[in-house]
């Protein structure tokens, strides 16, 4: 499968949820980030935002970056992209990787900034020379789409490898896909297993769903409808549309599964079908089953 971009945004937008969390503060600062971390974790975003507001205006850098997040994701405050950029840019100017990866993306997208691939790139490249996962896996990715630079699928490799062994589960996944069709690499079903479960094991939906197709073809593991199933389950929860046709299937024949649930197999189908990229054939399931799409 050709990697999929929206369930890419999807996992920047997960991502940027997350909290990045400093490793070396001191003094004030460190206690307010701190406040702002326990806030943050109770769903108190107004009392995050407050607190890290006051850590980046004494002008601490993790207080900058999480106040970007927060505005990026609308986290407490009307989401603004605009005052997101401005802030990520005050941490990348002073060196941030996380803030350089985060501006990066939104000079990529023209998201609260004018859209400036070559400087995304610029901004991923600094990231990722620190090591940063994101950066590494976004570097990697513009490297083998030529985004921003002449495409480089020798680069793009080696830069995906770092990216998955520092636990990036979009890298790992990327990673199994060359695996999976010999794409720069001697083609090998147990490299590529190997990637997925790293990544589906971290909840990459796009991993689980391959996982369960590998499964339900027994190709390159041994077949079991059963972890078919269970793999199709957990990314068809993620909302993956082609894992909610294929775990209505199961549900509608009890396949891999200890009973049919013809009821819930419509369900699923109905989710599949919100998705413009579900498969024909679910409309054909869902009819026979007297639902409607």
């Amino acid at each position: 499968m050709r990697f999929n971009k929206l369930g890419y945004r999807a996992a920047l937008r997960a991502f940027a949820g997350g909290l990045v969390i400093a490793a070396s503060i001191v003094g004030a600062r460190a206690g307010l980030i701190e406040e702002g971390d326990k806030a943050l974790a109770a769903q108190n975003y107004e009392r995050a935002m407050a607190l890290y507001r006051q850590a980046a205006d004494k002008g601490d850098v993790w207080g900058q970056v999480n106040l970007g997040k927060m505005y990026e994701n609308g986290s407490g405050v009307p989401q603004n992209q605009k005052l997101a950029a401005s802030w990520y840019a005050k941490a990348a100017d002073r060196g941030n990787d996380w803030a350089q990866n985060s501006l990066g993306s939104l000079y990529e997208n023209g998201t609260g900034v004018p859209k400036d691939v070559a400087k995304a790139v610029a901004l991923y490249r600094k990231s990722a020379a620190k090591g940063n996962n994101w950066a590494l896996y976004n570097l990697a990715r513009c490297q083998a789409e030529g985004i921003g630079m002449a495409a480089n699928a020798s680069d793009s490799l080696k830069n995906y490898r770092k990216a998955a062994e520092l636990g990036n589960s979009w890298a790992q996944y990327a990673l199994a896909e060359k695996y999976a069709t010999g794409a720069g690499v001697a083609p090998s079903y147990p490299m590529a297993i190997g990637w997925y479960k790293k990544s589906a094991d971290q909840g990459n939906a796009w991993s689980q769903f391959k996982l369960g197709e590998y499964y339900a073809k027994g190709v390159g593991v041994v077949q079991s409808d059963a972890t078919a199933a269970k793999y199709y389950k957990l990314s068809a929860e993620q909302g993956n549309h082609l894992a909610q046709a294929s775990y209505g299937l199961a549900l509608e024949t009890g396949k891999g599964l200890k009973r049919w649930n013809k009821k819930e197999a419509a369900r699923y189908y109905k989710l599949a079908l919100a998705n413009p990229g579900a498969p024909d054939w679910v409309k054909q399931r869902l009819a026979a089953l007297g639902g409607a799409p």
